[in-house]
């Protein structure tokens, strides 16, 4: 197919699947620098900032055969300021079977975060501990995809890509008792979520100029991921037996609930490292996201992209539409750069509609 070889290689969002700078570093050294043939290799950073949202990824992509890419990388996401970052480590390998077939498959780690909230405060003079409630997850996942591309010279040029991703989350809650530097785990429940979501994506070339795409995804849950790993109403009602004010309890289990579903939509809705500007920041769990979209060149170093997400949530959550555009500029054989800029609208079935917006700034340097 008429286009560059990032292009190709990168069909659906597929390959670019892990991020680890340093340990390209590691490998990118003699013994992968041996082969007669060898595929460039790259490395990418990209950072995307909104109003309290941040995420950051590192990817390199090492070449190590004629066809044959070892990709591995780190994304790091805050969905919401004032919680902790979600840290994401990933390796996976890309192949190039023949002139038309992309297969790769990557595994990746979240590792363990939590949020605290504090439902009573310590008075040291009284000896009265305080008592936190704490909510947290990692994450484990395995992702599998397959594309298709006519790699032609024709007018008219077309590729199809699948995918499929299977995710653990396992689910924590606790809460702890506070005197000075001391905490004490007074309960502690863990519930495990698992998730699939298979996606499918295709698209149009006219002229090596326009480029029209389409992509989708189904997201599958083990249980309720609106409830599972909260603190259930049975544990609520015993929670609020031994403290002083209920309707304050209520409140700050409600605000705890609302920002471990906001990171679980992040991390559960989609691999970390495809949440930026074309798509937003998801504010739940999704059912199901559909993107359209439409690229043109005009020329050899400048490329410019508008699309549009629709994002369905999980039964209650309402839905996210998410406006987008991207300019890409190639700075010579070697460095390409890219900005893009997004306005999503959630809207919820029980509130008010939220307006946000996300700028993506990234670069890629190949070698």
């Amino acid at each position: 197919m008429q286009g560059d070889q990032e292009i190709r290689r990168r069909s659906g969002g597929m390959a670019a699947c892990a991020r680890a700078g340093l340990v390209l570093w590691a490998l990118w050294g003699p013994g992968t620098a041996a082969g007669a043939e060898r595929a460039d290799s790259s490395l990418t950073l990209e950072a995307s900032a909104g109003h309290g949202d941040a995420l950051w990824s590192l990817l390199g992509d090492v070449g190590v055969g004629e066809a044959t890419y070892l990709t591995l990388g780190y994304t790091g996401a805050r969905p919401e300021s004032g919680t902790a970052a979600t840290h994401q480590l990933s390796v996976g390998v890309d192949h190039l079977a023949g002139d038309h077939w992309l297969v790769s498959g990557a595994v990746s780690v979240g590792l363990g975060k939590g949020s605290d909230t504090e439902l009573t405060p310590e008075y040291p003079r009284l000896d009265i501990p305080g008592l936190t409630a704490r909510t947290g997850y990692s994450s484990q996942s395995l992702q599998l995809g397959a594309a298709w591309d006519s790699a032609g010279f024709a007018t008219w040029e077309y590729g199809l890509d699948a995918g499929l991703g299977v995710s653990r989350y396992p689910l924590r809650r606790q809460l702890l008792t506070i005197a000075g530097d001391t905490r004490s785990v007074r309960y502690a429940q863990e519930d495990i979520l698992w998730a699939a979501r298979p996606t499918l994506g295709g698209r149009l070339i006219w002229d090596a100029r326009w480029e029209l795409g389409l992509r989708g995804g189904f997201s599958f849950y083990s249980e309720d991921p609106l409830t599972a790993g909260q603190f259930t109403d049975a544990e609520t009602a015993t929670l609020e037996a031994q403290l002083e004010s209920k309707v304050a309890t209520r409140k700050l289990l409600a605000r705890l609930r609302r920002r471990q579903l906001r990171d679980l939509g992040t991390a559960v809705t989609r691999r970390l490292e495809e949440v930026n500007a074309g798509t937003g920041f998801p504010s739940a769990p999704a059912r199901f996201d559909v993107k359209p979209s439409l690229t043109w060149r005009l020329g050899p170093a400048l490329r410019g992209q508008l699309s549009y997400a629709f994002t369905r949530y999980v039964p209650t959550q309402g839905v996210a539409h998410v406006v987008a555009t991207r300019w890409t500029v190639r700075l010579g054989e070697t460095v390409r750069m890219w900005a893009s800029v997004a306005l999503q609208r959630d809207v919820p079935e029980d509130g008010p509609a939220e307006s946000s917006g996300l700028l993506t700034l990234g670069g890629e340097y190949t070698f």
